[in-house]
C-alpha cells in the first residue's frame, strides 16, 4: 500500500470518527448527519433567481407530465388510464388490505414528484398492502392554486366513485406543498359536505405561502434544503388571483375543526417546522384533532430519506393507518 493511500484511509477514518462523535452528541443517527451534508447539493424545489429561470420553469410547467420509465420498472406505478395524470400503485393481490393512500406530492407547487417520493410510497404499499393514488396536479407558474385544487378534487371524486373503495379506508397524505394542499382540500370537502377521508398524514407541510412566521428566519441557518426567499417567490407564483391568506393556498388561516385526525411529521432543521408547531398550537387552542411528531435535527421531508429517523416515521405512519383505535 502506498504511503499516500495510507494517509487517505487514515484521514477518512478520522473524519468518520469525528462525524460519529458529533452524531452521538447531537442524539441523532450518523446516517442522518451525513445525509444532511449532501442536501445542499440536491434541488428539491425549482430555484428562481432571474427571468431566465422563470421562463424555463414556465415552459416546463406547461408541458404534460410523463412518468419516467424507471419509476414504472422499479416501483410499479402506472397511469389509472391512458393519458391520465393520476398514477396508482396496486400491491400484490395477496397483500391487499383495502386501505388507500391518496398522496399529494410536494415540490413547492412548481416541481414534479421525485424518485424518493415513489420509493417511499412503494415501501408503504408493501408494508400496508394499500393502494396508492397519486394525482400529478398542474404546476406553477403556468397553472395556479385553483387549477391544482380542481384537479386534485376531481381525482379524489373519481376515487370515491369506485364502488370498491370505502372512504373510511382512505388516508390523505402529502409532503411539503402537497401537505398544505391536502389540508386545504379537507377544509373544502367539509365545507361542501363531501365525503372526507379517515385521516390525514402531513409530512413537513407548507401551510402558509406567505412565509411570514418570524421563527422561519431563525431556523434558516440550519436548513440545508429550503431557502426562505426562494420559497416565498414560488408561493407568489402559485396563488394566482387568490389572496395569499386564502385557506386554499395557506390552510393555516382556515378552520380545521370537524376534520378527521391529522398527523403532522416535522423536523427542527426545516424552516416549515415553525408553522407546523404553530398549527399544533392553534389545534390545541381550538380543539382540532391534530397530533404532531416533532423530530429533533431532522430536515425537510426527512421521511423520504434512507435514515433511521425516516424509517421510524414511516413505521409510525404504518401503525397509525393500521390502528383500529384511530378516530
Amino acid at each position: 500500500m502506498k504511503f499516500s493511500t495510507k494517509l487517505l484511509i487514515a484521514g477518512l477514518s478520522t473524519g468518520l470518527g469525528y462525524e460519529k462523535a458529533q452524531a452521538l452528541q447531537e442524539q441523532r443517527s450518523l446516517r442522518s448527519r451525513l445525509t444532511e451534508k449532501t442536501l445542499p447539493f440536491i434541488q428539491v424545489v425549482p430555484v428562481i433567481k432571474n427571468q431566465a429561470d422563470y421562463q424555463n420553469a414556465l415552459a416546463k410547467s406547461a408541458q404534460h407530465y410523463r412518468l419516467p420509465s424507471i419509476v414504472e420498472k422499479l416501483y410499479d406505478f402506472h397511469p389509472t388510464q391512458n393519458g391520465s395524470d393520476v398514477l396508482e400503485l396496486n400491491p400484490a393481490i395477496k397483500k391487499v388490505s383495502g386501505e388507500v393512500i391518496f398522496y399529494i406530492h410536494g415540490g413547492g407547487y412548481w416541481g414534479q414528484p421525485l424518485i424518493p417520493h415513489f420509493n417511499m410510497l412503494h415501501q408503504l404499499a408493501n408494508k400496508l398492502g394499500s393502494r396508492i393514488v397519486l394525482p400529478i396536479y398542474p404546476k406553477a407558474p403556468a397553472y395556479k392554486a385553483t387549477d391544482a385544487y380542481e384537479m386534485v378534487l376531481s381525482a379524489y371524486q373519481e376515487l370515491l366513485d369506485d364502488e370498491h373503495v370505502d372512504p373510511q379506508r382512505i388516508t390523505f397524505m402529502g409532503d411539503s406543498a402537497g401537505g398544505g394542499l391536502a389540508l386545504a382540500l379537507m377544509q373544502k370537502l367539509r365545507d361542501d359536505h363531501l365525503s372526507l377521508p379517515k385521516r390525514a398524514v402531513l409530512l413537513s407541510p407548507w401551510l402558509d405561502v406567505t412565509n411570514s412566521n418570524p421563527k422561519m428566519s431563525q431556523i434558516q441557518p440550519v436548513d440545508p434544503m429550503l431557502d426562505l426567499k426562494n420559497l416565498t417567490r414560488l408561493g407568489r407564483g402559485y396563488i394566482g388571483d387568490l389572496d395569499s391568506h386564502d385557506p386554499l393556498a395557506s390552510p393555516i388561516y382556515g378552520d380545521s375543526s370537524e376534520l378527521p385526525s391529522i398527523y403532522v411529521f416535522t423536523g427542527t432543521h426545516d424552516i416549515l417546522n415553525a408553522d407546523a408547531l404553530k398549527f399544533q398550537r392553534l389545534a390545541d387552542q381550538n380543539d382540532w384533532n391534530v397530533t404532531t411528531f416533532n423530530y429533533q435535527k431532522m430536515n425537510h421531508v426527512f421521511s423520504v430519506f434512507p435514515i433511521p429517523e425516516g424509517t421510524d416515521s414511516l413505521n409510525r405512519i404504518v401503525h397509525i393507518i393500521q390502528s383500529s383505535d384511530d378516530q
